[in-house]
């Protein structure tokens, strides 16, 4: 996966949200290939890193054991992309005067955003366990970013 990856991206330049979009669901797609890297003893219920590259940075989340989602999330300087390839997630996006606008992603779909995004995600509890895939495109160059950034850091996670 992280061959074809690298040989389809160039990451000199920042890819568009729906570009990320792509790779989430291609990513996604391939879970039976990757869903080992992610799993514990005792069940899905982690996060893993699956490719980094310049700019780019792929994640997969399992939310068996997670907290039950996030906090509101700004993507300053971040676009990304998120795929859902197992469960389901409920997606709610801040709207400045507005109610959030909330939808519930199931296993297949998935949703793009740009840096203005603000927003938060919980897992559909009567979904079964539930296993995201998270593709991340930063704006700054890529020698700024610190290797370990992952989910921890966007998503709020321990």
């Amino acid at each position: 996966m992280e061959q074809q990856l690298t040989a389809q991206l160039s990451f000199d330049c920042l890819l568009e949200p729906e570009e990320l979009l792509e790779i989430a669901y291609e990513v996604g797609r391939d879970y039976a290939r990757w869903r080992t890297r992610l799993a514990e003893p005792d069940g899905e219920g982690s996060w893993t890193r699956l490719f980094r590259a310049g700019r780019l940075g792929v994640w997969a989340i399992g939310w068996h054991r997670m907290p039950p989602g996030t906090g509101y999330l700004d993507h300053e300087q971040v676009r990304g992309a998120v795929y859902v390839a197992r469960g389901a997630i409920t997606h709610e996006r801040a709207r400045l005067g507005s109610p959030p606008h909330v939808v519930e992603v199931c296993a297949g779909r998935g949703f793009c955003f740009d840096e203005t995004f603000y927003h938060r995600i919980h897992a559909v509890r009567d979904a079964g366990p539930t296993v995201t895939v998270h593709v991340f495109a930063t704006a700054f160059p890529p020698t700024s970013v610190p290797e370990d950034v992952g989910p921890a850091l966007r998503l709020g996670l321990p």
